[in-house]
């Protein structure tokens, strides 16, 4: 048997709750030694992963929660991976495990893992030049703090937009942007669409924090001749630890406080990766 943190209903953090339970069968089973915690994980706890991502099946309850976690095998191995059956557990069967490379602990390994792939890709998608005006929104956050790195390493100019400091978001005076990296959607994701400079303004967008999806139509994308894309699927973990990047390492909870994350997660009162241990 083992421990996991599992939710029998949608809805508050409180529903998060410690049980015991079969362990996973699979020849990639692991000894969790850290989980990532995301953003994500609170809107498909609250019921809204359908709704926000019609594409998106939905867990069957009871469900755990979670995509990534940092294990080692039976043999001894140190790997990283996506569990089949949820991450939020102290054992988990891999998909396609990664050794973690050598001097990289628990926590910068799972920064890299998700949120590393996901801020690639987007800043690949962005075609950033030198010289751009770059506009990151929740910039405090695991993906937020790699994009601005990203972005700065090319040359551009990052407006860092958070709820911690930064520009905050209050835009009235912002003179327009080349690049908008979108993950909140609803009105602040509207107003982030029109900085874009006209004619050539890129948007990526890979979520929707404020629990309302982006709102923008083709007509508004015709208007202002401006491109919005979402996430490629072109990049891997190996590739982004290959870009030596510097992960902001956020808090580090147990199993029995992850509720306590999710709290936090939706305060928006977090900064950089968070994870917990078993």
């Amino acid at each position: 048997m083992m421990k996991a943190v599992r939710f029998h209903e949608f809805g508050e953090p409180e529903v998060l709750r410690v049980e015991e339970v079969p362990d996973p069968a699979g020849d990639t089973l692991v000894d969790v030694t850290a989980i990532g915690l995301n953003y994500g994980e609170t809107v498909i706890r609250r019921g809204k992963g359908r709704e926000l991502f019609p594409w998106y099946p939905g867990p069957e309850l009871p469900a755990i929660l979670g995509s990534e976690v940092v294990g080692t095998t039976r043999d001894g191995r140190r790997v990283m991976g996506v569990p089949r059956d949820g991450a939020y557990a102290t054992k988990a069967v891999l998909e396609n495990p990664i050794d973690v490379p050598d001097g990289a602990s628990d926590h910068e390994a799972l920064a890299l893992l998700l949120q590393g792939t996901t801020a690639v890709a987007a800043a690949k998608a962005a075609r950033i030049q030198p010289g751009d005006r770059v506009l990151v929104e929740a910039a405090s956050g695991g993906v937020g703090t790699l994009l601005v790195q990203l972005a700065e390493r090319v040359g551009a100019t990052v407006l860092a937009a958070s709820s911690k400091g930064g520009i905050g978001y209050d835009w009235d005076d912002l003179e327009p942007v080349d690049v908008v990296f979108e993950s909140i959607g609803g009105v602040v994701g509207k107003r982030a669409f029109e900085l874009l400079k006209d004619g050539v303004g890129r948007m990526v967008v890979f979520g929707y924090a404020s629990g309302e999806p982006l709102d923008v139509t083709a007509s508004d994308i015709f208007r202002k001749g401006v491109a919005v894309m979402g996430l490629p699927r072109n990049t891997t973990p190996e590739e982004v630890l290959g870009l030596n990047l510097e992960p902001v390492l956020g808090e580090v909870y147990r199993l029995d406080e992850i509720a306590e994350a999710h709290k936090a997660l939706e305060a928006r009162t977090t900064k950089g990766k968070l994870i917990a241990r078993p």
